[in-house]
């Protein structure tokens, strides 16, 4: 299993809960590039090289699959820029069994911050068009992905969803109308998470003051992020690095998503556990499946901070609506089940070995 750059996230949260769901007849060697916090479980390894770049770090992951002497043996890799060259090193020269999960749709590439980036994403765009049909098996963590990246490739993709819903976390009191907003975003700080539409939102909606905003993550823009807060004077909290989001959940109000593009946001699913109603970007992918096109929750058009600064006020004169669909989402939650997705994760090892 390779993660080449393991973090606080929904990606690792997912990785872990696959694997948690293998019983001990299964070795894993988990290998990454930088080291990363250890699950408790006997039958799990971990490796990390010391490698400048993940192209190069293939050389040496194909001398540990080679030495790999178990007869049934697969390599499990994640992302688009990781599983370009699982294929060409593990599938089409090693000959391995390769299965691959994407977490991000393909409207990723559409996103570049310069133009090496642009023409970089450019290039694995296409290496995805012709390398895809390869692997043994390819999943995706939302439905709509799994569509569009199959029509792209021209071949099946499985839709296996994190597995993220354990149970459903009552709140003691529901939010009032004219109270103050406790609204919580739980995201990296990274401009594919587009904090600043939710900030731009604040700002214009007339009601900055009523607004207590939470924000729980790390990154690169932190402190830009940071700085636009403090020069429009938005009442706001950060935590870095704050593995424990129940306490998060339990204390605010309201849920904003503001990202770009996305897989399936392990955090939306869980805000939903925790009965909190959720405003959201119309984010490709997964945004249409967790709100039932807007009948679970409000929606957005990405980067429009004018629409969800009229939404925030909708909330604060009137948030019953809010509720209703609320109480719809959280009742269509069974699909995100750790539960239900680990067996599917299980099925398709099964059917790869």
């Amino acid at each position: 299993m390779y993660n080449p750059y393991p973090a606080i996230g929904g990606v690792d949260t997912t990785i872990k809960k696959f694997f948690q769901s293998l019983n001990n007849n299964y070795k894993i060697e988990y290998i990454t590039l930088k080291k990363t916090k250890k699950l408790k479980r006997s039958n799990v390894k971990y490796t990390v090289i010391n490698s400048s770049s993940t192209f190069k770090s293939f050389f040496k992951i194909c001398k540990i699959f080679k030495e790999d002497n178990h007869e049934k043996k697969f390599f499990f890799s994640i992302q688009y820029f990781v599983n370009i060259w699982s294929i060409l090193f593990i599938k089409l020269f090693l000959k391995g069994k390769l299965f691959i999960y994407e977490v991000n749709h393909l409207n990723e590439f559409n996103y570049s911050n310069n133009v090496k980036e642009f023409i970089k994403k450019k290039i694995i765009k296409i290496l995805i068009k012709i390398l895809y049909r390869f692997p043994d098996i390819v999943a995706s963590n939302s439905s709509e992905l799994s569509h569009d990246l199959s029509k792209y490739i021209n071949r099946k993709v499985h839709t296996l969803y994190n597995p993220s819903f354990k149970k459903i976390i009552l709140r003691k009191k529901t939010y009032k109308s004219k109270d103050k907003i406790n609204l919580l975003n739980i995201s990296r700080f990274e401009n594919q998470k587009d904090h600043f539409t939710l900030l731009k939102a604040i700002n214009y909606s007339g009601i900055k003051d009523k607004i207590n905003l939470v924000l729980v993550g790390y990154g690169a823009n932190y402190k830009i992020i940071k700085n636009y807060v403090e020069k429009n004077k938005i009442n706001a909290k950060f935590f870095i690095n704050d593995e424990k989001l129940g306490k998060h959940y339990k204390k605010t109000n309201l849920y904003v998503c503001s990202s770009l593009y996305e897989g399936l946001p392990t955090t939306v699913i869980e805000a939903a556990s925790y009965c909190l109603p959720i405003i959201s970007s119309n984010f490709k992918s997964g945004s249409k499946e967790i709100f039932q096109n807007g009948k679970a929750g409000f929606i957005f058009k990405v980067r429009d901070f004018k629409k969800l600064s009229k939404i925030l006020l909708q909330f604060y004169v009137n948030p019953k609506l809010f509720y209703k669909k609320e109480l719809i989402c959280r009742n269509n939650l069974g699909r995100f089940s750790v539960k239900k997705n680990t067996d599917l994760f299980k099925k398709l090892i099964i059917k790869l070995i």
